[in-house]
């Protein structure tokens, strides 16, 4: 749909402007012009990210943050991609809250060293969708500071924050540590249910013994959810279409 869209660039900008902020209409446009990605695009983009208006630079952010998106490229291979992180970098410190969330959401979308290391000292933002952000963007993130932020997320007022950084620190991250045991064990017992499951398929995929304890009694119970199927394949590695009871005979065997 977006591709085929016949409008101008300056047509789906000014389109992107209208109504509310999280107006479906207008982050269709957005998403046309990410898609479209062309010099046009990103010219006009930065633009906007330098206008009085504080929407007008949130738009700009927001179609920079993922220009080029859905191109078969890796994400250092879009075009201007470290243009796009500078940029979102400097409205960091913008003094309007919204184009901040939209710097903040443009980097975590983004990934690299220096979006990471942008995002780290935003982690005690205000506002719990900037820091939900934070969460994402150290989504994969093995360095020892971004672990360590992750860790300290978990532990955020906001359940969504909490969420996604349990999900990125136990089943996104490789590293393996006492500490983010610890951590991913602490969060089995929080009052969000999606938490509680990101931490035990979270400690099941480091090898924890009581995640795959957990894992096998919610396989072996009469409902289950998508994601433990998921996370004992993954554990096991092993194709998700395995049958439970499958899954289930091989985390005994881990076990054992």
């Amino acid at each position: 749909m977006w591709s085929d869209d016949q409008r101008t660039t300056e047509e789906l900008f000014q389109a992107s402007l209208q109504g509310d902020y999280e107006d479906e209409a207008a982050w269709d446009a957005v998403a046309a012009l990410r898609l479209r990605g062309t010099e046009e695009v990103f010219q006009l983009a930065s633009k906007y990210c330098k206008s009085e208006a504080p929407l007008e630079r949130a738009r700009g952010l927001d179609v920079l943050g993922q220009l080029g998106a859905g191109k078969s490229k890796p994400l250092s291979e879009r075009p201007h991609f470290d243009e796009c992180i500078a940029i979102a970098i400097e409205h960091l410190h913008d003094p309007d809250p919204l184009v901040v969330n939209s710097a903040a959401w443009a980097l975590a979308h983004s990934g690299g060293d220096a979006a990471v290391s942008a995002l780290i000292p935003m982690r005690k933002n205000p506002d719990p969708d900037v820091r939900w952000a934070v969460a994402n963007g150290l989504n994969s993130a093995e360095r020892a500071d971004a672990i360590a932020t992750i860790i300290e997320l978990m532990d955020d007022p906001n359940d969504k924050v909490r969420d996604w950084a349990t999900f990125a620190l136990g089943t996104q991250c490789s590293v393996d540590s006492t500490e983010i045991r610890e951590a991913l064990r602490k969060r089995l017992n929080d009052s969000y249910e999606e938490a509680r499951d990101e931490a035990v398929w979270g400690l099941a995929q480091h090898g924890d013994p009581q995640g795959i304890k957990m894992l096998i009694d919610r396989l072996s119970a009469d409902a289950w959810i998508e994601g433990d199927e998921m996370a004992a394949a993954e554990t096991l590695g092993v194709p998700h279409n395995t049958p439970a009871e499958e899954l289930c005979d091989g985390l005994r065997r881990l076990l054992a």
